[in-house]
């Protein structure tokens, strides 16, 4: 006889025996936190083998100026066109500084390949980064928070890093949010709680206090994007070549971009408005 006609047999009703066999399982069936981070790891792997390419505006904070680009993504790396700044329209030193980096960008091969070549270093370093997170950190689950499933991290002491971005990883704390129904991440915000010496400070130094913040959305089923991202980190050393110590950035307005599209189809599109 199973466990549930032994119940029914005993005058219980079948929701009280459900709620008893769910108060068994659930804790055996229930992620732990790194399980829960290693499925959204994938999944964001996965996304990025796809290549999907999306377009938007972006509004960086830097300098004390605030600066409005549109970003088209294409297979050799992202081109950005200056729409504003500071609310103003460019001034025309500023927009032929502008019109001249994207002119090289057409006519030069050498600066498309350098263009190729930091967005592969980049993805690559992201792909080595997101297979070893869930193993970078301890995790603690604190519950779930309208769809989202909040995990506290902090260093795992048996991780060893084997590069500067690991080690870098591996000095923070923080939080990350992961959208439970797609197993995403949503945000992630970590803290250097000590100073990161490489190379005992002769290769470089990032100073305890350091921050990143960076929040996602969805754009679509299995599609998720950062649109936003805040980078506070001193030191000397810079994580990746497209990524600075110093970084305030917000993306809106994002549009699909036609598969493999190179940037001289993107800046033809540019040119045509």
């Amino acid at each position: 006889m199973t466990i549930l006609k032994s119940l029914c047999s005993q005058g219980r009703r079948p929701s009280l025996v459900a709620f008893c066999l769910l108060s068994v399982w659930s804790p055996l069936s229930a992620q732990t936190g790194k399980e829960l981070m290693a499925d959204a790891c994938y999944n964001e792997v996965h996304q990025r083998e796809q290549n999907a390419l999306w377009a938007s505006q972006v509004q960086r904070r830097t300098a004390d100026h605030v600066y409005l680009e549109e970003e088209i993504e294409t297979v050799e790396g992202p081109i950005h066109r200056l729409i504003s700044v500071d609310g103003h329209e460019p001034s025309p030193s500023e927009r032929k500084q502008n019109d001249d980096r994207l002119r090289d960008l057409m006519q030069n091969p050498k600066a498309r390949l350098a263009a190729r070549k930091n967005r592969e270093a980049d993805e690559k370093k992201f792909g080595e980064l997101l297979q070893v997170m869930p193993d970078v950190f301890l995790y603690e689950d604190q519950g779930n928070h309208g769809g989202l499933d909040k995990l506290a991290f902090h260093p795992n002491p048996a991780f060893a890093p084997k590069t500067y971005e690991e080690t870098a990883l591996h000095a923070m704390s923080g939080v990350v949010l992961i959208d439970l129904d797609e197993k995403r991440i949503a945000r992630f915000s970590g803290t250097l709680t000590q100073q990161v010496d490489f190379s005992f400070g002769v290769i470089g130094q990032l100073k305890k206090g350091g921050t990143i913040e960076v929040n996602r959305i969805r754009l679509s089923p299995g599609i998720w994007k950062a649109n936003s991202s805040k980078i506070d980190i001193n030191g000397r050393i810079v994580l990746f070549k497209t990524i600075s110590k110093q970084q305030n950035e917000t993306h809106s307005e994002f549009k699909r971009v036609a598969p493999n599209t190179n940037i001289p189809q993107a800046l033809q599109q540019i040119a045509g408005k």
